[in-house]
C-alpha cells in the first residue's frame, strides 16, 4: 500500500437493518391502507343494498295498506246490503205468513160453504187450490224460497187429486211440470259453504306465506361453445379462452325453477294473513246475502292473492284452493221457472163454471 492509498471502510450492518425495517413499515402501511380502502367500500355497497330493500319494503307497505282500506269499505258496503237484504227477508216472511193466515181463513171459510151448500165442496176445493198456487208463486218470486214453493205445489197437487173431476187433467199436468221445473233446479247447501268457507277463515294463519328464500335450484345448462386451447389462434383467443376458464372456475349461474318468495317481516307477514281474512269474510258475506257476482269477484281476488303471497305447492295452500274453486261454481240465484200456466188454467175453469 501506498501513501496515496485510502483504505476501504465497511458499510455499517447497523444502517442496512433500519432500512430494512422502514421499507417493510412501509409496506405494512400500504397493506393496512388497502385492507381499510376495501372494507370502506364493501360497507358502502352493503349499505347501499339495505337502503334499496328497506325502500322496497315501505313501498310495499303502503299498498297494502292502502288495499285494507279499499278492502275495509266494500266490506262495510256489503254488511249493509246485507242488513238490507234481511230486512227485506223478514218483511217477504211476514207477508208469506199474511198469506198463509189468508190461507187458513179460506180453509175455514171453505168449510163453512161446504156444511151449509150441498155440491159446494169441490168449488171450495178448487179455491183453495187457488191461494196454494198464489202462495209458491209468492214463494218462488218474493222469497226464493224453492223448497216451499214446492211444497205449496205438492198440496195443491194433492187437493186436486182428491176430486174426481176429468175436466181438471189439464190443470194437473201443467202443476206436475211445475214441480218437475223446480225439482229439475240445482240443490244449493248454502249452510254447507258457509261452514267450509268458516273453516278456511279459521285456518287462514296456518298458511305457509313466501317468508324464506327457497333452499334449492337448479343449475343452467350452459350452451355448448367451442373449446379454445390458449396454444391455438390467436393471442386474442387464447386471452379470452384464458379468462373463461378464470371466471369459469369462480362463479356458478344458477337458476330457480319456482318463483323467488318475497321476503317480508313479521309485522308485513300479518298485514297480509289480515288482508286475506277480510277477503274471506267478504267472501261470506256475498254468499249469506246471496250475492253471486260479489262472492265470484272476491274469490277470484283471494285466489290470486293466495298465489301472490302464498307456497303455491303447499298441502294446506291447495286444499285451500280447491275449496276456493268450489265457490266459484255456485249459483246463489238460479233463474226459477214460470210458475203461472197452471194458476192460469185453473182461474179460467172456475170462471166457466161460475
Amino acid at each position: 500500500m501506498t501513501e496515496y492509498e485510502v483504505p476501504e471502510r465497511p458499510l455499517p450492518k447497523r444502517s442496512f437493518w433500519r432500512a430494512l425495517w422502514l421499507w417493510l413499515l412501509i409496506l405494512a402501511l400500504l397493506a393496512m391502507l388497502g385492507a381499510g380502502g376495501y372494507a370502506g367500500w364493501k360497507f358502502w355497497q352493503e349499505r347501499q343494498a339495505t337502503e334499496d330493500t328497506v325502500a322496497a319494503q315501505d313501498t310495499l307497505l303502503r299498498r297494502l295498506s292502502r288495499q285494507l282500506g279499499d278492502v275495509s269499505a266494500e266490506l262495510q258496503q256489503l254488511r249493509q246490503r246485507q242488513s238490507d237484504i234481511a230486512e227485506s227477508a223478514r218483511r217477504n216472511t211476514d207477508l208469506v205468513g199474511a198469506l198463509s193466515g189468508r190461507a187458513d181463513d179460506a180453509d175455514a171459510t171453505l168449510a163453512q160453504i161446504n156444511a151449509t151448500i150441498q155440491g159446494g165442496r169441490g168449488r171450495a176445493q178448487l179455491l183453495a187450490v187457488e191461494q196454494l198456487l198464489l202462495i209458491a208463486n209468492e214463494r218462488a218470486r218474493l222469497a226464493h224460497d224453492v223448497p216451499g214453493a214446492m211444497e205449496a205445489l205438492a198440496l195443491a197437487q194433492d187437493r186436486l187429486g182428491t176430486l174426481a173431476e176429468p175436466k181438471l187433467f189439464a190443470i194437473r199436468e201443467a202443476l206436475a211440470e211445475e214441480r218437475s221445473r223446480l225439482e229439475a233446479l240445482p240443490r244449493l247447501d248454502l249452510e254447507a259453504s258457509a261452514l267450509s268457507l268458516s273453516g278456511l277463515i279459521r285456518r287462514v294463519r296456518e298458511l305457509p306465506q313466501r317468508s324464506r328464500a327457497p333452499t334449492h335450484a337448479a343449475v343452467v345448462d350452459a350452451e355448448p361453445s367451442r373449446d379454445i386451447s390458449p396454444a391455438d389462434g390467436s393471442g386474442w383467443a387464447r386471452g379470452m379462452a384464458s379468462l373463461r376458464e378464470v371466471l369459469g372456475a369462480v362463479f356458478t349461474v344458477r337458476r330457480s325453477d319456482k318463483p323467488v318468495d318475497r321476503l317480508l317481516p313479521p309485522e308485513q307477514e300479518t298485514l297480509v294473513g289480515q288482508l286475506l281474512l277480510l277477503k274471506l269474510e267478504t267472501a261470506r258475506a256475498a254468499l249469506l246475502s246471496r250475492n253471486t257476482v260479489t262472492l265470484r269477484a272476491t274469490v277470484e281476488d283471494a285466489e290470486a292473492f293466495l298465489d301472490d303471497y302464498y307456497r303455491s305447492d303447499d298441502p294446506a295452500v291447495l286444499g285451500a284452493r280447491a275449496e276456493l274453486d268450489r265457490l266459484l261454481t255456485v249459483e246463489l240465484n238460479p233463474v226459477l221457472p214460470e210458475l203461472g200456466r197452471s194458476l192460469g188454467l185453473l182461474r179460467a175453469y172456475l170462471d166457466a163454471t161460475r
